[in-house]
């Protein structure tokens, strides 16, 4: 999971900073909501263009946000 690419969300629904990045079939959000910094994990629910938090938390500072996020995206892909 080296080799995330991070990519912004959209501005106007997201406080910068905040971001996103596909992990296999796993979408992760980094964000802040009120000032602190966030993580959530989402999984496609069946065929349908429905998504499922599966985890999500938070964290000291953004980047301990992030890699929350890679850790526990890890723990639920090997979940599955």
């Amino acid at each position: 999971m080296a080799d995330i690419e991070w990519k912004p969300l959209p501005a106007g629904l997201w406080t910068p900073p905040a971001v996103f990045a596909d992990v296999g079939n796993l979408v992760l959000q980094v964000f802040t909501d009120d000032g602190v910094p966030t993580w959530e994990i989402s999984r496609k629910a069946g065929n349908r263009d429905e998504w499922r938090t599966v985890a999500k938390g938070t964290g000291d500072t953004f980047e301990a946000a992030k890699a929350a996020a890679l850790f526990e995206a890890g723990a639920a892909s090997r979940m599955r």
